[in-house]
């Protein structure tokens, strides 16, 4: 899925208008996942200037990159945070602004994790690293049109603008819910451009 569209629905998930405090935690927890990406991007478009196809049919897939990618895909390492801010929590109740926090944002992670799961061919990750190398090979893409990408692609857009109507209500500043607007509006853009 795109990263915009794991902010809207973990924010609908997860979002408590009377907890507005553990929102920027749900927010950072739904673009943790997808953070490494945007840095290899950057690295291999600005500064070892490759060009698109070399960027994402080869330099993507190195080992080195993919396991720094499967780190911020975890499912396993997420929990190991859950397990260890309920550690804290018990041991230091004063701290349960910040462990709540730890919390919510691992828990984003791991619904970014499973949203990503059934929406990736051959580009996925190994969401059981660091147990398992098993990386689970889709017949559906989020992306590509050779594996339903566009009919998938209309499906998050749907469930995108369905949740966007809970997040308005979550959000309490304007510019915040303007950025909603925005994003909606790119994404819809992006959809026609690539699938219309």
């Amino acid at each position: 899925m795109n990263t915009p569209s794991h902010v809207i629905l973990n924010l609908a998930l997860l979002g408590r208008r009377s907890r507005s405090q553990l929102n920027k935690p749900i927010f950072w927890g739904a673009m943790l996942p997808d953070l490494a990406m945007f840095g290899f991007y950057a690295w291999a478009k600005l500064i070892a200037q490759m060009d698109e196809a070399t960027i994402w049919r080869e330099a993507y897939y190195e080992p080195y990159w993919q396991t720094i990618f499967d780190a911020g895909n975890s499912i396993p390492l997420a929990l190991l945070t859950i397990a260890i801010a309920l550690g804290v929590r018990s041991r230091r109740p004063g701290w349960q602004p910040l462990t709540d926090s730890v919390l919510f944002l691992s828990a984003s992670v791991i619904l970014h994790c499973l949203a990503d799961l059934p929406v990736h061919v051959d580009d996925g990750h190994r969401h059981f690293w660091p147990l398992s190398n098993f990386r689970f090979e889709s017949p559906i893409s989020y992306w590509d049109p050779d594996h339903h990408g566009a009919a998938v692609a209309g499906v998050e857009y749907a469930l995108v603008l369905f949740a966007s109507w809970r997040v308005w209500k979550l959000l309490r500043s304007h510019w915040m819910r303007a950025l909603l607007i925005v994003s909606n509006g790119l994404m819809g853009l992006v959809y026609v451009r690539f699938y219309g």
